[in-house]
């Protein structure tokens, strides 16, 4: 039986799992009282449970099923988090017990990372190594300028350029968005240019030359942050004379609350605030075109 690790951010179940993820965020620290009912209002106000835990979930079930017919053979799709549970270094635990003869792990966010990807990668390392397993462990990376990938996204952009009002769709301009990374642009000159290839190659898929990349959910200072902000660049938009925002995220691709205030809710605001016309893409979630191009994505490594 070979084994697929499908790597996320966090993968809450209940409400009552926030306090416990924002404390393993913080490293162990417990948030003041502030920070945490400003957290809890933020799940609640979607009025759903978190939807990256229980879409990956989906997306976990599907793919199983998917590349198993698509290989002719037995595979198994797990999936584990960073900051819940199951965490990563216990659902690699559990993939050796099941007897795994090899497994692939598979970063949900599609740009390569240092605190990203990277770290997920070295925790399975880590736990194989302290077990003594004897299984071989392929990583799948770089996966951003697949072109099911980008045909996906592209469908979703064309979609939200479509509904900004015909009057202001030319004076309309995209911005790709991605989570920001500490440090300066020398430190992460992989993710950087891996967010501009990605951002090229969707632009292209929905036909649409004015485009600009941003980042958003930059940490506080004194720590550098990539730039420029998302907020900002709406902002200098107005200031240019633009008429209309489209945000598409290409980090986040399945939904969940942090890109959801970011790329919607305050980007949305920030857009209002200066008279833009706005509209955002959707997630590709678990949607059929997006499960394809998984099973195409990771059948090909695997393959």
């Amino acid at each position: 039986m070979k084994a697929v690790l499908l790597l996320s951010y966090a993968s809450l179940q209940s409400i009552d799992d926030v306090p416990a993820f924002y404390t393993h965020l913080f490293h162990g620290k417990t948030p003041s009282p502030e920070m945490m009912e400003e957290a809890m209002s933020r799940f609640r106000s979607i009025g759903t449970a978190d939807p990256l835990g229980s879409v990956t979930s989906r997306l976990a079930a599907a793919l199983e099923q998917r590349l198993s017919h698509y290989l002719n053979e037995e595979i198994r799709v797990y999936q584990a988090a960073k900051h819940t549970s199951p965490f990563v270094e216990e659902m690699t635990r559990q993939i050796v017990a099941d007897g795994a003869s090899r497994l692939y792990t598979f970063p949900m966010s599609p740009l390569y990372s240092r605190t990203g990807t990277v770290a997920y990668h070295l925790r399975v390392r880590k736990t194989i190594a302290a077990l003594e397993a004897d299984i071989p462990v392929e990583e799948i990376n770089h996966w951003h300028l697949h072109p099911e990938v980008a045909q996906a996204l592209g469908r979703r952009l064309r979609t939200a350029l479509q509904w900004i009002s015909a009057a202001n769709r030319p004076q309309t301009t995209v911005l790709f968005t991605a989570h920001s990374q500490p440090g300066s642009p020398a430190a992460n000159g992989e993710f950087i240019a891996a967010f501009h290839e990605m951002a090229a190659a969707v632009a292209a898929e929905a036909n649409w030359d004015s485009w600009q990349i941003a980042y958003r959910s930059a940490g506080p200072h004194p720590q550098k942050w990539l730039g420029p902000d998302v907020l900002d660049v709406i902002a200098d938009i107005a200031h240019h004379e633009g008429k209309a925002v489209v945000i598409c995220d290409l980090l986040s691709l399945i939904e969940n609350i942090e890109a959801v205030y970011d790329c919607r809710i305050n980007s949305q605001k920030r857009a209002s605030t200066y008279g833009l016309e706005f509209a955002s893409t959707e997630f590709l979630n678990d949607a059929a075109d997006y499960v394809d191009a998984l099973v195409k994505c990771i059948g090909e490594r695997m393959n």
